[in-house]
């Protein structure tokens, strides 16, 4: 398969985390000879995207969807193996990441639209269409902490729909907010495939979607 064709390349990937976690200098040292038990996420995982590409990774809690997706974006380093990405990744793992809780729904655009890539030009033609798609007009100028968690999923979405991906990473980001958005969201995800944009959607949930090319099913190393 041709480089060009390609969204990511992943090549026998390894991940521990350490079910305690050293938090000095010494602790840290002595971790690589002593008892700290650690915890297999991922063992020699490997996995082609193509462009323009809908993946679906399915598994239980706790099997390592999370850390893939983080692994893909750059967030942590595998410990074994490799991995390629072509273009740009926006990834959506964990719900507000990035998001100050205490400023307002349209500050928080601005910050975080900023750190997904969109500049300040563009950021000013589009806030009005991100507010808009996202349905919280209304609220927008009240702080987030005020928000629901299904209002949070929305921003941020809406955020990301604006900025330009070329690889989407999608975190249970539907399990919160309501049916008509999510009807919507879907509706984006379907012409961005046919734009090229490569999609990797973890989930415990069975999303009975068309436009999902293939299901990955990752089980518990341990």
């Amino acid at each position: 398969m041709k480089n060009q064709l390609i969204a990511i390349k992943i090549e026998k990937i390894s991940k521990k985390y350490y079910l305690e976690k050293p938090r000095t200098l010494k602790s840290w040292f002595n971790a690589l000879f002593s008892p700290y038990k650690r915890f297999t996420v991922l063992k020699d995982f490997s996995l082609t995207v193509k462009k323009g590409e809908f993946i679906m990774v399915r598994g239980a809690n706790g099997c390592g969807k999370t850390t893939l997706l983080k692994l893909i974006a750059g967030i942590t380093l595998p410990e074994t193996g490799s991995i390629k990405t072509y273009g740009k990744v926006v990834p959506l793992i964990e719900l507000g990441a990035g998001f100050n809780h205490e400023l307002t729904g349209r500050e928080n655009i601005l910050i975080n639209a900023t750190v997904l890539g969109i500049d300040k030009k563009r950021l000013k033609k589009v806030i009005r269409e991100i507010i808009d798609y996202s349905g919280l007009v209304e609220f927008i100028d009240t702080p987030l902490k005020r928000y629901s968690s299904g209002m949070i999923s929305r921003l941020a979405f809406s955020i990301a729909v604006f900025s330009e991906p070329d690889i989407l990473l999608l975190d249970e980001i539907f399990a919160v907010g309501d049916e008509q958005f999510l009807r919507k969201s879907l509706q984006t995800l379907e012409e961005f495939k046919k734009r090229g944009v490569s999609i990797v959607l973890c989930s415990h949930f069975d999303f009975k979607l068309k436009m999902i090319d293939r299901i990955i099913h990752i089980k518990p190393v341990n």
